[in-house]
């Protein structure tokens, strides 16, 4: 019998809404921790929308971060203190939105942590949000770096801004805060799901 392929997927901060609709269709999954880490990527990068349109948090790394090092090795730096600014720009960004009181102190502790590796913050925000978006997928690690089938290999299939290829997928528009002066804007970070949409994130994740 041929063994079945498990798909790989990196771990983002702050996952967009396109990374948890093709993360829900399996029901196993590995996430890669062997590769070389792929700078100005959404490892380290997520996008929200604030009153001045679409903006991008960024997690610093320390300066010795190499295209050598493994994803399992990079360490954030704290030297800027970018957690709280971050926080900062959520709480401008979405402090008034209808479900902020409900999820603040969950979304904050990822920036007071103080989390030494990018890849457990990244975790620990992906294993977040999947209990809010009720996906029962089960997550394993690589032991190392292989290449595998591209139908099931997403470590290179989303995109970072909008010079790159857009996602094929059709979003569910949802009321999101400011839309007073933007229209919808599709696959932003998770934050702006949930802040926007609370309990019914998982209906758009699941359209």
């Amino acid at each position: 019998m041929e063994n079945k392929i498990i798909p790989i997927f990196p771990a983002f901060f702050f996952p967009n809404v396109e990374y948890f609709m093709n993360l829900r269709k399996f029901d196993t999954l590995s996430i890669e921790i062997y590769e070389n880490f792929p700078k100005q990527t959404f490892r380290n990068r997520t996008y929200i929308l604030s009153a001045n349109g679409v903006l991008s948090i960024n997690v610093p790394l320390t300066k010795k971060t190499s295209i050598k090092q493994k994803t399992s090795e990079i360490r954030i730096s704290y030297t800027d203190n970018w957690d709280m600014k971050a926080w900062r720009t959520i709480t401008s960004a979405y402090g008034k939105s209808i479900y902020f009181e409900y999820f603040e102190d969950d979304i904050k502790q990822f920036f007071t942590n103080k989390y030494e590796k990018l890849i457990d913050l990244n975790l620990d925000i992906l294993f977040y949000f999947m209990n809010k978006f009720d996906i029962k997928s089960k997550i394993e690690f690589t032991q190392n770096y292989n290449i595998i089938n591209q139908d099931y290999d997403f470590r290179n299939k989303f995109f970072i801004n909008n010079k790159e290829k857009k996602s094929n997928l059709k979003f569910s528009p949802y009321i999101q805060c400011f839309s007073e002066k933007f229209p919808f804007r599709e696959n932003l970070s998770c934050i702006d799901l949930l802040m926007n949409t609370g309990k019914e994130s998982n209906l758009i994740i699941n359209f």
